[in-house]
């Protein structure tokens, strides 16, 4: 009897184990998935889940208001009506969620070593110092008016600058804020962040540049990282779209120009991470609509069909866990179906989980020409923030260049550059040892020597949180702002 009365209360035990675990899972999936698509715990170690990311969340849930004085005092009017006015969670249930991904979170994450690459040879790489307020690199942009045959320049000091084509200085203006977007169209229109690192301060403009000159279009905006301009309602008034990237709160706006310098704004995503917006007529009505790429914590890419009257119809094309890292986008045909696919980067690596993850990469992501897209490439690039595709070599298909503002340093920090040739269908990655002289942040392509073939140039911001002291001290010694890699395949 005393051996079946002990078996019993055993199952019991184990039932009731088992039971626990059910209802920790069930309550992390059902909160977790209620804001962002649910990360499983696989996809960061116990530590980072446990220390870093489960105390901001408990924060943002209202949970834990303690994170509040680890923020600048300037913030917190800004910050403070982005959080629920209660808490969206009982402790105990909470508790109950921190358990299930200690429990079920590796120990660590396995990261395979770095892939080997060849070295670069159809690009002639080259290091360029930039001169006066450029000298040490801290660039916020990196961009080329073909037009007119300039490259324009912006750093964390608001300096922005002008150069030819062999990065010869022609001109330069310091402004309030550093610049991180421009649109070129019938006007030159910056993106003038206010405060770089992350806040919430609405500091940052749209500006008008004429000449060395600017003139303020609209303030008050929260870390606008990209601009993009276009007519959408064909009133020949040019309205505007905006990432207001943030911090803990931002959002994507279409301004619609009402003319006499007055903007009505429509807000298409209140989240904060909007990255990058492509505009772009994709179902062929007359009117432009939005392609975006929304990060941070439910990370997106979304098509928005304008419908008229600045109506937009949200059809989500891509998603991705809260913890992956979204960091650029592109679109481009790749296997010559007349649908446009989604070439895409992860890796930024920045906030509270800063470890080496082995699903950060560049991916290629294929439109059955009903806008559903599956994966068909990935590599892994560890921190990988922009890429882009081209014909470099001139076959008649489309080849990447990537970067890696996060890369292994340790092991592969040439692979803050990579080159994909494509061969047949078959990615190949070339890397330069050059790339280690600098941080790139941003990269442009552009026949900068006029012989018929696109070239690269990448702009530098030497950040050294969480690189080697070797490599940091030659940045110092011999900065770098710019390198330029002039295709030979002419």
């Amino acid at each position: 009897m005393r051996k079946q009365l002990l078996l019993a209360l055993a199952t019991a035990a184990i039932l009731s184990a088992c039971e626990n675990k059910g209802r920790e899972e069930r309550l992390a999936r059902t909160y977790c998935s209620a804001c962002h698509q649910f990360p499983e715990p696989s996809l960061l170690d116990k530590k980072t889940w446990t220390k870093k990311v489960l105390p901001e969340m408990a924060f943002r849930m209202g949970l834990d208001l303690s994170l509040l004085s680890n923020l600048p005092q300037s913030d917190l009017p800004f910050v403070l009506p982005t959080l629920p006015n209660s808490a969206m969670i009982n402790p105990e249930d909470w508790e109950a969620i921190v358990r299930y991904f200690e429990r079920e979170a590796p120990d660590t994450l396995l990261e395979a070593a770095p892939a080997p690459t060849a070295h670069l040879h159809q690009f002639n790489a080259e290091l360029i110092t930039l001169t006066g307020s450029n000298r040490f690199p801290l660039l916020s942009l990196l961009q080329a008016d073909t037009l007119h045959k300039k490259i324009f320049t912006s750093n964390r000091s608001g300096w922005l600058s002008q150069y030819d084509y062999t990065f010869k200085l022609l001109d330069s203006v310091k402004l309030r804020s550093p610049v991180s977007s421009i649109s070129f169209s019938n006007d030159v229109v910056l993106a003038a962040m206010g405060i770089m690192d992350p806040n919430d301060q609405p500091r940052g403009a749209l500006l008008l540049l004429n000449g060395n000159k600017t003139e303020q279009i609209i303030d008050s905006l929260k870390r606008p990282v990209f601009v993009a301009t276009t007519d959408f309602n064909n009133d020949h008034l040019t309205d505007y779209v905006v990432c207001n990237f943030g911090n803990y709160g931002g959002d994507m706006v279409v301004l619609e120009n009402q003319g006499n310098q007055k903007f009505k704004r429509h807000v298409l995503s209140a989240l904060p991470g909007a990255r990058k917006v492509i505009v772009r007529d994709f179902n062929n009505d007359g009117l432009p609509d939005i392609l975006a790429l929304l990060t941070q914590g439910d990370e997106q890419v979304t098509l928005y069909t304008n419908g008229g009257n600045f109506r937009f119809k949200i059809t989500t094309l891509l998603r991705f866990p809260s913890v992956y890292g979204s960091s650029y986008f592109e679109i481009a045909d790749f296997n010559g179906d007349g649908h446009f696919d989604i070439l895409y980067t992860n890796g930024d690596n920045a906030d509270y989980s800063i470890i080496l993850k082995p699903y950060h990469g560049v991916r290629i992501f294929l439109n059955d020409g009903k806008n559903q897209f599956r994966e068909s490439w990935f590599h892994p690039i560890p921190g990988c923030s922009w890429a882009v595709a081209r014909d470099f070599d001139g076959d008649g298909d489309l080849d990447l260049a990537t970067l890696a503002f996060f890369p292994d340093f340790t092991r592969a920090p040439e692979q803050s550059f990579v080159y994909f040739e494509n061969q047949a269908g078959t990615f190949v990655p070339f890397t330069t040892p050059l790339a280690t002289r600098g941080r790139w942040l941003v990269m442009e392509t552009l026949d900068i020597d006029a012989d018929g073939d696109e070239d690269i140039i990448l702009g530098a911001l030497n950040f050294n949180n969480g690189v080697p002291e070797p490599i940091v001290t030659g940045w110092k010694e011999s900065p770098v702002a710019i390198l330029r890699l002039r295709n030979n395949k002419n």
